[in-house]
């Protein structure tokens, strides 16, 4: 949940600023709190989920939000045609694409694409270098921590030889645990697009522990940016 911390959230205002971004595309959107923080602050944003259920709260909670649409389908297939649809319409601007749609299905004989989400999701955007990529719950070590699924974790290794495919000249960022600042019960009150009803404050005491408060986060971006003091750069 990336509204959850006060650091990502500048982070993400810093990356939207300096390259001009208009749309912020969501993949996994759970109860639809992250997408409609975002809302309020890109001119436009998708979100993607295929769960119906999480498909129809995310909706009810964007029922007011003109510039948000949600798409209840796979990720990985929608984000193929979102790629497809933006060269069709000769675009050139900068996307920032989120993805949070980490679900592992276990199973000895599937393949590693068949079983992480993500990796299919990043096969659908090969060639797409207009985008900012954002990977949550990455395992970047430094005291934060990330997905781990049957002793194989989200990290760099997993999704390097994707990552590459999709733009050569990404540069990498990781946050610092030091620089985390998440949000409590008490901070959200008067934040911009986020209600303090049920949904969202069950989700800040569910993310009460260590391990689920300090997340490690991959910022994948066309061309360097100044954010020494909050990101380290991630060499490989």
């Amino acid at each position: 949940m990336w509204w959850l911390d006060r650091n990502a959230i500048e982070i993400g205002e810093k990356l939207r600023d300096t390259l001009n971004i208009k749309e912020y595309v969501e993949s996994g959107t759970f109860r639809g709190i992250n997408l409609k923080f975002w809302a309020y602050r890109f001119d436009r944003v998708i979100g993607i989920e295929i769960d119906q259920e999480r498909f129809w709260q995310t909706g009810r909670r964007l029922n007011r939000q003109i510039n948000a649409e949600i798409i209840c389908k796979d990720s990985s297939q929608y984000l193929g045609e979102y790629v497809d649809n933006y060269y069709r319409d000769g675009r050139i601007d900068t996307v920032l694409i989120y993805l949070d749609a980490h679900f592992y299905t276990p199973g000895e004989k599937k393949t590693q694409e068949d079983r992480w989400v993500v990796l299919r999701e990043l096969k659908a955007l090969e060639g797409f270098k207009n985008c900012v990529l954002v990977i949550h719950d990455f395992n970047c070590g430094g005291g934060l921590h990330g997905l781990v699924y049957d002793g194989e974790p989200l990290n760099f290794e997993l999704v390097k030889s994707c990552l590459a495919q999709i733009n050569s000249d990404f540069f990498y960022y990781v946050n610092l645990r030091e620089h985390c600042n998440p949000h409590t019960e008490e901070s959200i009150i008067g934040v911009k697009g986020i209600d303090p009803d049920y949904d969202t404050l069950e989700t800040i005491r569910y993310h009460h522990s260590d391990k689920l408060k300090y997340r490690g986060i991959l910022y994948c971006v066309p061309r360097p940016i100044d954010l020494k003091d909050k990101l380290s750069l991630l060499t490989q």
